[in-house]
C-alpha cells in the first residue's frame, strides 16, 4: 500500500512503513520488523517508540519479549482530531504573533488582466460601505466582458460607488453604461483635468490601476492613514467636479 497519505497526516516515512508492516504482521518482535522493513535496529526502536507515543501502536510481553501491534486504523481519525484540537488551542497565539509589528503599509503588485480582476474582486470580498474611483473610463477596453458583471456584483453586495470620470468621449460613454447599475453616483472631472490611471479607495486600501492594453497592472496599498488621505483627496475633487448633464 502507498504510504503517501500517512506521511501527509504527519507520520514520518519510517513510521508509515512500520505501521503498515504491523497491520500486515498483526504482531512482531522489533528484530523481525527491522529485518522486514530493512530499517536499522536503533531506528526501529525509535520509530516504534514514536508510534506508541502517538497511540498508533502498542505491545504485549510474552516470555519476557515485547511483541508490537498496530492499533485499529480508525485510531488514525482520533490522531488527526487530536492534532486539529492542538492547533485550535494555539491558534489565538499564532494569530497574535502574525499581526504586523509596525504600521507600515502593505504594498502588493498585481500584473496582467488577472491581476486587475484580483484587485476588483478584493473590493467585493472586503465589502466596504463605499467604493471611490477616479477613472479614465477605459476599463472595458481591457476587460470588456468582466466590468459590467463586476458592477452588478458590487451593487448586489450593497457596496455604494462614487466615480469621477474624465470629461472626454471615453468617460462620457462609460458614464452612460454604469448609470444603469444601482447604488452609484457619477461626476466629471473639471475641464482640463485628466486622470491617467484609476485610483480606487475602499476600506483601509487604495489601488492604483493602469488600464493599459499592452501591460495592465495594479498596485494595492493597505494602510488606514494613507487610505484616509486619499479619501479626503477624493472628497475635495468630488466637490469641484460637475454632475452629468
Amino acid at each position: 500500500m502507498d504510504k503517501t497519505s500517512l506521511v501527509k497526516i504527519g507520520l514520518s516515512n519510517n513510521e508509515a512503513d512500520v505501521y503498515l508492516l504491523l497491520l500486515e504482521l498483526e504482531e512482531a518482535l522489533a528484530s523481525d520488523i527491522a529485518e522486514k522493513s530493512r530499517i536499522s535496529r536503533p531506528h526501529i526502536y525509535d520509530t516504534l517508540a514514536k508510534l506508541v507515543d502517538k497511540g498508533l501502536a502498542g505491545y504485549v510481553i510474552k516470555n519476557n519479549r515485547r511483541y508490537y501491534r498496530a492499533v485499529d486504523p480508525s485510531k488514525l481519525m482520533d490522531f488527526l482530531k487530536e492534532k486539529e484540537l492542538s492547533l485550535k488551542n494555539i491558534m489565538p497565539q499564532l494569530l497574535e504573533l502574525s499581526k504586523p509589528k509596525t504600521k507600515k503599509p502593505i504594498v502588493e503588485l498585481y500584473e496582467g488582466k488577472e491581476g486587475l480582476k484580483t484587485i476588483l474582486n478584493d473590493v467585493i470580498r472586503t465589502r466596504p460601505k463605499e467604493w471611490l474611483d477616479f477613472t479614465s473610463g477605459r476599463t472595458k477596453e481591457v476587460l470588456p466582458y468582466f466590468m459590467d458583471h463586476w458592477e452588478k456584483k458590487r451593487a448586489d453586495a450593497g457596496i455604494k460607488a462614487r466615480i469621477i470620470f474624465n470629461d472626454d468621449r471615453f468617460g462620457r460613454h462609460r458614464i452612460k453604461e454604469v448609470s444603469k447599475f444601482k447604488l452609484i453616483e457619477t461626476r466629471f472631472f473639471p475641464k482640463g483635468f485628466q486622470s491617467p490611471s484609476h485610483i480606487y479607495v475602499y476600506g483601509n486600501k487604495i489601488a492604483i490601476m493602469l488600464w493599459s492594453k499592452d501591460f495592465p497592472f495594479g498596485i494595492l496599498v493597505e494602510n488606514k492613514d494613507i487610505s484616509n488621505r486619499f479619501r479626503e483627496f477624493f472628497e475635495w475633487f468630488w466637490k469641484i467636479s460637475k454632475k452629468k448633464s
